[in-house]
């Protein structure tokens, strides 16, 4: 790891297309991983075998967590088709489930939403080891306390990254390695960054020296309130999805981008200009995500099936190429290394999933209300 990289997780930071196998295609991969017996999990029905009857899931997601290749090929392996809504706040999409009942099938969540979600009583957790796709995660990530219910599982783990700081070297002369440095009216419409409410003010709570920056008291919520004012001149977009703040450092139209890790790699695929990361000194979060059940969904047999085909590991081997953050999927780890991208998935930490523990992790704010208003009347002024 390159000195930069152990910056990432020092201790200042206490804590948003299948792979080509050869002969080996996808289709075949997660027939494979479908078939066999499997004794069922809780609520979730079987996680082999395929539905007797088409099924549609709605799933209430974000844009890197899937692929459209990828969902023709389980449709075509289980008979059952993902339908993705996408979705930027974990609280524009908590509100989502908790207000439209049975709409939704599955729904994606980071870190400690996926606690919230179960307590209050909008998802249902399952036996996680009644997934045999689950055989291929890192054994860490089958044991998250903050997720488990007893025997089982709030949700599927997915991916996990920081949020930090990307910036083009030809226009950024001085490494932005603080949260301030982004205020410069020099960066002014050239930073672009994701719509999250509650990560933004929890990052204006880093930047500002808030002790909790999930749960700041009424004058820290303050602090992190003017340091919005001053870098909302700044903001080129509030981009609904990750993919937009890619597009803006690869097009040129941004200078510095806040997002995941692996953003240089695809600006880079997208034949843009070449970009570095910086981590800023306050620290920032991250996240660690999952799918989880929709306690009100009428499918709730078929949630097994659908997950354990979509989380086969060339799907997540690809999904890493195309998105970059790492992943917990340890087999498309060792698929990654095997087909010549061990490098690039070591540098982001890939084979490293220790290291998601020791973010700041993403979660509820103590006073969602006085976030939210913080927020608007920056950004929605």
């Amino acid at each position: 790891m390159t000195s930069i990289e152990e910056r990432l997780f020092d201790e200042r930071m206490s804590r948003g297309r299948v792979l080509r196998l050869g002969a080996v295609g996808a289709v075949g991969v997660i027939a494979a991983g479908c078939g066999g017996s499997s004794k069922s999990s809780s609520g979730a029905g079987s996680a082999t075998g395929r539905s007797d009857n088409a099924v549609t899931l709605n799933w209430l997601t974000w844009s890197d967590h899937y692929a459209n290749d990828q969902l023709a090929a389980v449709k075509n392996t289980t008979n059952e088709q993902g339908r993705p809504q996408l979705f930027s706040d974990n609280a524009d999409a908590y509100l989502k489930i908790k207000q439209t009942g049975s709409q939704f099938d599955i729904v994606s969540g980071d870190a400690l939403w996926v606690p919230k979600y179960h307590k209050d009583g909008l998802t249902e957790s399952f036996d996680l080891s009644s997934l045999p796709v689950s055989s291929q995660l890192y054994s860490i990530a089958r044991s998250f306390p903050f997720w488990q219910d007893g025997s089982n599982y709030m949700g599927y783990p997915f991916s996990w990254s920081t949020v930090q700081i990307y910036y083009n070297p030809k226009y950024v002369k001085t490494v932005p390695d603080s949260w301030h440095a982004v205020l410069d009216p020099k960066y002014k419409g050239k930073i672009s960054l994701e719509n999250i409410p509650t990560d933004m003010m929890a990052i204006a709570g880093k930047a500002t020296g808030a002790k909790n920056p999930y749960n700041m008291t009424t004058a820290e919520i303050a602090d992190a309130k003017n340091w919005l004012k001053e870098f909302k001149p700044n903001v080129l977009k509030l981009a609904s999805q990750n993919n937009e703040v890619v597009r803006a450092l690869a097009d040129g139209s941004a200078w510095i981008g806040i997002t995941n890790l692996g953003t240089d790699d695809r600006v880079k695929d997208a034949g843009g200009p070449v970009v570095k990361p910086a981590y800023p000194k306050e620290g920032t979060v991250g996240f660690i995500d999952s799918e989880q059940m929709v306690k009100a969904s009428k499918n709730q047999d078929s949630f097994a099936r659908f997950i354990n085909a979509m989380q086969q590991a060339p799907f997540i081997a690809q999904n890493f190429l195309t998105n970059g953050r790492p992943l917990f999927n340890e087999k498309a780890y060792k698929m990654l290394v095997d087909q010549g991208h061990g490098d690039r998935a070591h540098r982001l930490l890939y084979d490293q999933p220790d290291k998601a523990l020791a973010m700041t992790l993403k979660g509820p704010s103590g006073n969602e209300q006085a976030y939210t208003d913080a927020f608007n009347e920056v950004f929605g002024a």
